[in-house]
């Protein structure tokens, strides 16, 4: 005999039924039944997909799930209690799914597969909220990732845009029309709203070089570098060091400056490195007396390498000293640089136990004292 349900109202499809015994109900793995009646191991009622048609179908391959009920009666109508936001995605995937395909049949290649990624994307970040670890604050990042995406694939697939409130769909009958209204004039202005890229700025200021062999003057080439690219990405800021290894006029502070501008945000988390590669002007070897030939000659001396990462994450707003390295090989030097970054420490040497490169380098020019002729210094851009 067939009695109403008082507890089993809704659940979920574990297992396909055919819905080939007499008043079957066709059911699929995923399907969302609502629960009218029972009687010995059997259902009665109708998947939400489609709920003008009523069946019956066996109580096992139901898994039960809370919810509650409103409107008791012949016109009851029964609400999930879990988490909206899981709700709308088991739907709109199944949705999706469908529609999908269809892309396939359309030869719509480049859809097809972005829409692959989101739909993996969206179960992966499901199963992080059903597994119910996690934090209220992470809670509300994984939902606002969900809704994003669900958000981009209806569009894409030319589905309504459903208005949100604390990232769950709100319900047409209970706001009224002007708080409806607002909240989708909200989001189409949010999204017509340009982002503001954050750029970044790194300012360098050249102190002194240490050797002990030194007695020549110096041309010191500062410039940008991307490691993955393998190329330059910024002017190069050049300046004359004498041959105590300090910058010439002394009294022009400006001139021992630069300032490398319009860095984003993106930029300074990739493989970015401040190269300097120093010259020496004199004589052809390193060995020749001071008076064998009065040709000045451009030589090389080393480079030093620092990573624009390590530099942000360092604590110390000290004076950083470069450890300057000098190629095994002359025919290396053009390529020194890729060799300290990629540590080939058979292709180059220390230039002396106690060498290296004072320089002050900030992400802004009031981290240092002479901030007032700011304005004078030498502007490097991308």
């Amino acid at each position: 005999m067939w009695i109403p349900t008082e507890h089993e109202k809704y659940g979920v499809v574990i297992a396909s039924f055919r819905g080939t015994v007499p008043y079957g109900l066709s059911l699929e793995i995923g399907d969302t039944v609502q629960i009218l009646e029972k009687c010995d191991g059997w259902y009665r009622g109708f998947a939400l997909k489609n709920p003008n048609v009523k069946g019956i179908f066996p109580s096992s391959y139901i898994h039960l799930k809370n919810a509650c009920v409103k409107n008791k009666g012949q016109f009851e109508m029964v609400i999930p209690t879990e988490d909206s936001v899981i709700t709308e995605m088991t739907s709109t995937l199944r949705d999706w799914g469908t529609m999908w395909k269809q892309l396939y049949v359309r030869n719509e290649g480049d859809l097809f597969h972005r829409l692959w990624h989101i739909m993996n994307e969206i179960l992966d970040l499901r199963r992080q909220v059903l597994v119910g670890h996690l934090t209220h604050d992470r809670m509300k990042d994984v939902k606002r990732h969900i809704t994003a995406r669900l958000d981009w694939g209806n569009e894409q697939l030319g589905l309504d845009l459903v208005p949100r409130k604390e990232y769950a769909m709100v319900d047409p009958e209970d706001i009224s029309i002007t708080e409806l209204y607002r909240l989708m004039e909200h989001r189409h202005r949010k999204k017509d709203t340009p982002v503001q890229a954050s750029n970044h700025h790194l300012f360098v200021q050249m102190k002194s070089l240490m050797c002990s062999n030194l007695g020549e003057e110096l041309e010191v080439i500062f410039s940008l570098f991307d490691s993955k690219e393998n190329r330059p990405i910024s002017e190069r800021f050049f300046l004359r060091l004498n041959r105590n290894g300090l910058p010439k006029a002394p009294d022009k502070p400006e001139r021992h400056c630069s300032l490398f501008v319009d860095l984003g945000s993106s930029e300074l988390r990739r493989d970015i490195y401040i190269t300097v590669h120093i010259i020496r002007i004199g004589r052809m070897g390193a060995g020749e007396k001071k008076n064998a030939c009065s040709v000045q000659y451009r030589r090389p001396f080393g480079c030093a390498v620092l990573s624009i990462a390590d530099l942000l994450t360092g604590e110390t707003k000290d004076d950083l000293i470069l450890k300057v390295y000098m190629c095994n090989t002359e025919s290396e030097w053009y390529q020194i640089h890729e060799n300290i970054i990629k540590k080939l420490n058979a292709r180059y040497n220390l230039t002396g136990s106690n060498a290296g490169e004072c320089v002050g380098l900030a992400d802004s020019p009031s981290t240092f004292h002479f901030s007032p002729f700011i304005l004078h210094i030498c502007v490097r851009r991308r």
